[in-house]
């Protein structure tokens, strides 16, 4: 049996499992190097004694799919950035660090900084390589602009782990692009040696222009963000009432661009170009003209990762459809996956590399059920009844993985995007034509200008009105991986059962349904079974104590940490909360907990195990720890970093447990 028989799809997904594995597993390159040899060599044993075998041989797909695995591993070891010697991080850090390095990537703001990576080239007069994420106040006197060569002289710091239990963890996250510490800047600390003229430097300034072309429209600050967006794949200008109303309505998608906006733009192009068919090497010059314009619209959007993704699928669809293979495409999906994972093995993790494969596979499998609710042969009828079911189809595939990381599920999607597509679409067509006119006939650009600003300003206000609906979106929802695998074997049970409608494989639904309930009745009756307690990393004193089912919170501002309790009460899948006061001794379990706050006062009778200090009690701490003798202290973040550290000093000369919030993040007690 040759090896090109086995589905590229499921080499890929053991390819892709490969490069998960990896990740968790820390395998030693000895280790891979040893594996891949050793299964390299069992693959050519029985593919040399496949090829003369009648019947095929289970055992060689099985090597094959391993063989598979194994180079996803190899091929995240030689990818990640702490494998390589020049890694910045085998070098010793110094109080101060000499940095030199090139900006590469411009990233969205917050409040007081302009953030940014950068690729170190010297740290501390060592030849190095490595990313860095680099802050810069917005009161600095220059703005950086990629190819900049930048030195400064700052400490270095690890990249904080989550604040609390169950919210967004921002190091993994970076962690995940080869981001391990962060550098904050003083204003006009950093000095820009010289530019270098690199890829990233001529893609910005591109942008830049392209965008500074629409100058002549005189768009609203939201208008001109939205365009920003959807042509150029800059989203640093959107505010959060305008992310805020489209991700609530469901389709936050359409601000950054995807699977959806470069299929408009396919499509759109093989519809311009269908004449050149009629010519001779019409084909080939229609096929060259789609793949040009598809990959330099990627390179003036900076090649993101949903762009490149995109534009490799519909690359190779417009291959396989000029060769008359259009049904190939699940080998498109296949080889453009295997391709970007190729080149940047941990886009498994990126959130929108698995949400948009897991819509477009799950498009392409509901396809050929499509005219089976065809109602008319109007091609409006037809485009509003496919644009329904494209919907639907995309949100099985992606609900899951929603339901899992975004923990909401919206309700009027359908409403939404039977509107917002067709809107959508007119909005990035008749965009990329004004901006071609900005340069060649201004007067008619500004007249179409305001055609464009009508159609986004309808899209704004619909989205707004969609976002209204608080019963529209179900928020809060507790989800774990375990039931987001669960119910993807629904899914896939009900797709085998769609393709072979026998009365038997409705039972495969109807076993991977009961599965899927015992594993949330698993997951609930082990949240049930835990009690601990949290002592959160919040700006006012925070304490958490579950209870089985139940949070009992001690706080005397809680308005101010309801989004925090929301998280910890959806991930650990608790029913109800109360709050109560903050109190000076709590008990949990069989420890006591003692609270000293800026009163310093406590009582020696008490004997607790762990004492919080909090509001910078001023007291004598060797005292209290002689006087006390309890067995760990912690200090929250509202306290001064002063205080804290002379706390810290104390306890290591004590020997006893120092624990600083603002530092090490939360503290959990189980």
């Amino acid at each position: 049996m040759k090896v090109f028989k086995f589905p590229l799809l499921t080499i890929t997904i053991c390819f892709a499992i490969g490069i998960i594995a990896a990740y968790y597993l820390h395998w030693s390159f000895t280790t891979l190097l040893i594996s891949l040899l050793v299964s390299l060599g069992i693959f050519g044993i029985l593919f040399w004694k496949s090829k003369k075998a009648l019947l095929q041989n289970s055992f060689f797909g099985i090597i094959t799919y391993l063989l598979a695995s194994i180079l996803g591993m190899m091929n995240f070891h030689i990818h990640s950035d702490l494998n390589l010697k020049q890694h910045y991080s085998k070098k010793s850090f110094e109080e101060y660090n000499s940095i030199r390095g090139i900006v590469t990537t411009t990233l969205k703001p917050n409040e007081k900084y302009n953030k940014y990576f950068i690729n170190l080239t010297h740290f501390n007069d060592s030849m190095v390589a490595g990313k860095i994420l680099l802050y810069v106040p917005k009161t600095n006197r220059e703005t950086l602009h990629s190819g900049n060569d930048i030195w400064l002289k700052a400490p270095i710091y690890p990249i904080p782990k989550a604040f609390n239990p169950y919210q967004f963890d921002y190091s993994k996250y970076l962690e995940k692009q080869n981001v391990y510490h962060q550098i904050y800047t003083r204003e006009n600390q950093i000095k820009i040696v010289q530019t270098r003229k690199t890829i990233d430097y001529y893609i910005e300034n591109i942008r830049n222009n392209l965008s500074k072309s629409f100058e002549i429209h005189h768009f609203e600050p939201k208008t001109k963000a939205i365009i920003d967006a959807l042509i150029l794949g800059q989203r640093l200008e959107l505010d959060k009432e305008t992310i805020t109303d489209y991700s609530n309505a469901g389709v936050i998608h359409i601000l950054a661009i995807s699977g959806l906006h470069i299929s408009i733009i396919y499509f759109f192009m093989v519809f311009l170009l269908k004449p050149l068919k009629r010519i001779r090497f019409g084909a080939e010059i229609q096929l060259l003209t789609i793949l040009g314009i598809l990959w330099l619209f990627a390179l003036i959007t900076g090649l993101p990762a949903s762009v490149t993704r995109a534009v490799t699928l519909f690359s190779f669809v417009s291959i396989g459809n000029y060769f008359n293979q259009p049904k190939a495409i699940y080998n498109a999906l296949a080889i453009s996956a295997f391709l970007i994972l190729l080149v940047k093995p941990n886009a498994i993790f990126d959130i929108g590399f698995q949400l948009s494969y897991a819509a477009v596979l799950s498009i392409v499998l509901f396809q050929p059920f499509y005219k089976k609710f065809y109602f008319s042969e109007n091609k409006i009828a037809i485009y509003l009844t496919d644009t329904i079911l494209v919907s639907i189809a995309a949100q099985i595939g992606v609900l899951p993985l929603s339901l899992y990381y975004f923990n909401q599920l919206p309700l009027l999607f359908l409403v939404a995007n039977l509107v917002i597509i067709p809107l959508s679409s007119l909005v990035l067509i008749a965009g990329i034509i004004i901006l071609l006119f900005n340069y060649v006939l201004p007067s008619v650009a500004v007249f179409m200008g305001k055609i464009l600003e009508f159609s986004i300003q309808i899209m704004n206000d619909y989205i707004h009105w969609i976002a209204q609906f608080k019963s529209g979106i179900i928020t809060n929802i507790s989800f774990s991986g375990w039931l987001t695998f669960a119910l993807y074997l629904v899914i896939v049970a009900f797709m085998y059962w769609l393709y072979h409608t026998k009365a038997k494989n409705v039972n495969y639904i109807l076993g991977t349904l009961l599965l899927f309930q015992l594993s949330y009745i698993i997951v609930k009756w082990s949240e049930s079974n835990s009690n601990e307690l949290v002592i959160f990393n919040e700006k006012s004193t925070l304490i958490g104590i579950k209870n089985q089912n139940s949070i009992i919170a001690f706080s005397d501002n809680p308005e101010i940490h309801n989004a925090t309790l929301s998280h910890y009460s959806r991930g650990s899948f608790s029913d109800s909360i109360q709050i109560f006061p903050l109190q000076n001794t709590i008990a949990f379990q069989s420890k006591r907990i003692l609270i000293v706050d800026s009163m310093g006062i406590y009582q020696t009778s008490i004997h607790p195990d762990i004492i919080i200090l909090t509001q910078n009690p001023k007291i004598n701490l060797s005292r209290l720890i002689r006087d006390i003798k309890p067995k760990a202290i912690i200090a929250d973040k509202v306290n001064y970093k002063s205080n804290i550290k002379r706390w810290e000093a104390t306890c290591k000369k004590e020997k006893i447990p120092f624990h600083a919030i603002a530092e090490k993040g939360f503290y959990k007690i189980k």
